[in-house]
């Protein structure tokens, strides 16, 4: 440890107690310990609990619970989880969880599943605070600041706005299970190293990696960290510290593959499906090696940024346009090569900042964009874990500045209010993630130009869930203004809405445009049921034998019901009984105008008995069906 790290001297020779001598017993410790965990409780629940209300996001929440058949239904999927990846992500053990909540509170409110978050996030809190502990026995201060240090590092963690996308989004299970394995793997490799070296905690923390890395394939670089771990605690790098790594080196290299593989489109050799989203990952537009650094640098100067003031965080930073000229960027590429000198030229001389920089680095440099995944340029996810290198830092530094007696109170003032001001941003931050409404609706506010993706996702809950038409209407209008060619999301916004206003015609326009643009047996499928439902059967019917000939048609039942029901309005009796009986008895249909329609078929056909057993379904299904009631009536049959 280099004298730089040193903190003064506490005196000894009298046998006076002085300021740093603490008196303790096993009871009063343990007291202590209990206080404190209350007391990280207290906190992440001022800072969380109120996003235990909040819904679902149309953001991925879709694809890992809401549409996601291992959740919604999770008996007999177990062993799916471990043969299938969702959004081209393979964590089986992420899924397992999500299932875990599922089972014990279903799937129909994101309530149980946020709260779960939130308390796998308490759990890293104290996590933190333990190797924060750990960390601090080989660092030269007292332990009335070791205990200060601990419990702001923890703090910092537990509220720190940055957190608020890992913990109440609840498609980001696998961030806080990830962290929570890491840091149990961290804990267990400093008793490897503290208590002898015995092999059975190195088995432990392999065993916890391991874990972390079907939690997340963020957790790669885990043995990167280990040798942070040996450099704070002045381990000779000899070959043994180098073997002892090997297998955290080789699952490493296995998941990375694993990653690779699916997010290129690929399948494992068949090992491995996809549930509720396929297609390789998003990636922006090609542009040079230079300018990809340039993003890696602006996302790096931000994440510090947003460390001490985590103002106008947005859930998407969306890239700017490549072509143009962007000196934030270049800027941010200087900013990131100086902290990274201030870091190397450190190692020898001062650890702590040596040991903060590279933690932050080691952890955050897969998900700087150089190798580009997604549309965005960074995301406040990323910096769950990395951010503990720079909070162990900052936490020091402050302890420091405390020791001065000439500027202990302000110090204390600033620290404080600077805590509440964060936890205030939290909670903030937290009502954002309330709904597809809120979330979107802030993404516009802070880009009202550039994120076409925040109109359409706007677009389709105004329109669904709070039936706001009109501003459905603009929202949409305003993507395709914008440029979004992702999908035919606003170009469905658009017929919907306009459906629901009775404009037909204009409904219709806006399908033509979506099989314009993207033909496929959805886009077919969907005009056809316009077409049903503005009583123009006819024109119905050659979209939908369309669409049936289509590839990847997912709702095959729904089609040929729909087929069914056009044949049975255009006169075609028989081919609609076929049809209406391949829908219902072959795929499952629980449609009840499926059966109403197949009733009426029956009916037209002189089956007067099979009429009435479909009608009675019909209304099994949806009781107040109004068709169905008068059909029995005048059947003579009671309801």
């Amino acid at each position: 440890m280099s004298k730089k790290n040193k903190s003064p001297k506490v005196e000894t020779q009298s046998p006076k107690a002085t300021s740093e001598t603490v008196i303790t017993t096993p009871s009063s410790t343990s007291k202590n310990t209990i206080l404190t965990i209350i007391a990280f409780a207290v906190v992440v629940l001022l800072g969380f609990s109120g996003g235990f209300s909040n819904q679902f996001v149309d953001w991925d929440d879709h694809v890992y619970v809401v549409e996601n058949i291992l959740v919604t239904h999770p008996s007999g999927h177990w062993l799916e989880a471990w043969q299938s990846h969702v959004a081209s992500n393979y964590h089986p053990l992420t899924m397992w969880s999500l299932m875990l909540n599922a089972v014990m509170s279903g799937a129909e409110s994101a309530r149980a599943f946020i709260i779960t978050n939130t308390f796998i996030h308490f759990l890293n809190v104290i996590l933190v605070w333990l190797l924060a502990l750990k960390l601090l026995e080989s660092y030269e201060t007292g332990e009335r600041q070791k205990k200060f240090i601990a419990i702001l590092t923890a703090l910092l963690f537990a509220i720190h706005p940055m957190r608020v996308e890992s913990v109440i989004w609840v498609s980001e299970r696998k961030d806080v299970l990830y962290v929570f394995f890491l840091l149990l793997g961290s804990l267990q490799y400093f008793k490897y190293v503290d208590k002898g070296q015995k092999v059975i905690h190195l088995i432990f923390a392999f065993l916890l990696y391991l874990a972390s890395c079907l939690s997340k394939g963020q957790a790669v670089i885990f043995p990167l960290v280990l040798f942070l771990f040996d450099y704070w605690r002045n381990r000779e790098f000899s070959i043994k510290v180098f073997v002892e790594k090997i297998p955290f080196f080789v699952v490493s290299v296995v998941f990375g593959l694993i990653a690779i593989n699916i997010q290129g489109g690929g399948n494992l050799g068949g090992m491995i499906h996809p549930i509720a989203a396929t297609g390789v990952a998003f990636k922006p537009e090609d542009i040079s090696y230079f300018k990809t650094i340039t993003y890696a640098g602006y996302g790096f100067m931000m994440y510090w940024v947003h460390l001490v003031t985590p103002i106008g965080l947005r859930s998407m930073y969306m890239y700017e346009d490549p072509t143009l000229f962007h000196s934030e960027y270049y800027l941010g590429l200087v900013v990131m090569l100086g902290i990274l000198g201030w870091g190397i030229f450190n190692i020898k001389r001062n650890k702590l900042i040596a040991f903060g920089i590279g933690f932050f680095t080691v952890t955050i440099i897969l998900v700087l964009q150089i190798l580009q995944v997604g549309g965005a340029i960074m995301a406040d996810r990323y910096t769950y874990l990395p951010y503990i290198g720079l909070f162990f830092m900052l936490a020091v530094g402050i302890s420091k500045l405390i020791e001065n007696p000439k500027i202990q109170q302000a110090v204390w003032a600033v620290c404080i209010v600077w805590l509440g001001i964060l936890l205030v941003i939290t909670r903030k931050q937290v009502g954002t993630w309330q709904n597809s409404g809120t979330l979107f609706s802030r993404r516009i506010e802070l880009a009202p130009e550039k994120d076409e993706r925040a109109y359409s996702a706007a677009g389709q809950y105004y329109g669904a869930k709070e039936n706001n038409l009109d501003l459905a209407i603009a929202y949409s209008e305003k993507a395709i203004q914008l440029g979004y060619k992702i999908d035919v999301t606003p170009l469905g916004n658009l017929a919907s809405a306009y459906e629901r206003k009775g404009d037909y015609p204009k409904a219709i326009e806006y399908l033509t445009k979506a099989i314009q643009q993207f033909p496929s047996a959805d886009t077919y499928l969907n005009r056809g049921n316009m077409y049903l439902n503005a009583q123009m059967p006819d024109k119905a019917l050659p979209d939908l034998e369309k669409a049936l000939t289509m590839p990847e048609n997912k709702r095959i039942g729904v089609n040929y019901g729909s087929l069914a029901t056009a044949q049975l309005n255009t006169n075609r009796t028989e081919e609609a009984l076929k049809n209406f009986n391949i829908a219902i008895d072959q795929y499952g249909s629980q449609n009840p105008e499926h059966f109403y329609n197949r009733g009426v078929t029956h009916h037209k056909l002189g089956h007067w008995e099979a009429a009435i057993i479909d009608i009675k379904r019909c209304l099994q299904l949806k009781p107040d069906h109004p068709q169905a009631t008068q059909a029995l009536s005048l059947l003579g049959v009671k309801k």
